[in-house]
């Protein structure tokens, strides 16, 4: 595929997700996609259960691109999540507090599917928006 199809589809990917149409999000999956995250690779089963767990917990989440750039076979992102905590994040009781985090994510596109892709979240932001942090721990941060 062309970069320009590349970059199409992980916009057509982002656009799926947006819609709440999680449970199509494996069209674009390669069968054999691992997702790597800071500690880990993550085979497609582990992916789905990532995602049901993290959708549960933000429902609502959407993300917006700010920046997308391809080479070859790799789609870079630059994206913003924003979504409410309307469900149990790592234990942590809903709050209804929305966060709003940067995403930067890298696909790797293998006949017109995402056979790998890497991923990271701010997830320190995100945790601080709804609470889960002690202001000393980020006070410490900054």
């Amino acid at each position: 595929m062309s970069t320009d199809a590349n970059k199409t589809l992980v916009r057509e990917y982002v656009d799926t997700w947006n819609r709440g149409e999680v449970d199509h999000l494996s069209q674009f999956w390669a069968p054999s996609m691992v997702h790597h995250t800071r500690t880990q690779s993550q085979s497609v089963d582990e992916v789905r259960r990532v995602i049901t767990e993290f959708m549960a917990a933000f429902p609502d989440l959407k993300f917006e691109i700010g920046d997308i750039f391809g080479e070859d076979d790799r789609v870079v992102t630059r994206m913003t999540a924003s979504a409410t905590h309307s469900g149990h994040f790592l234990g942590f009781p809903p709050t209804g507090k929305k966060i709003n985090c940067a995403v930067i994510g890298i696909a790797r596109i293998e006949e017109g599917k995402i056979a790998e892709h890497w991923g990271v979240t701010d997830e320190l932001a995100m945790m601080a928006q709804i609470g889960m942090l002690p202001p000393a721990y980020l006070a410490a941060m900054t």
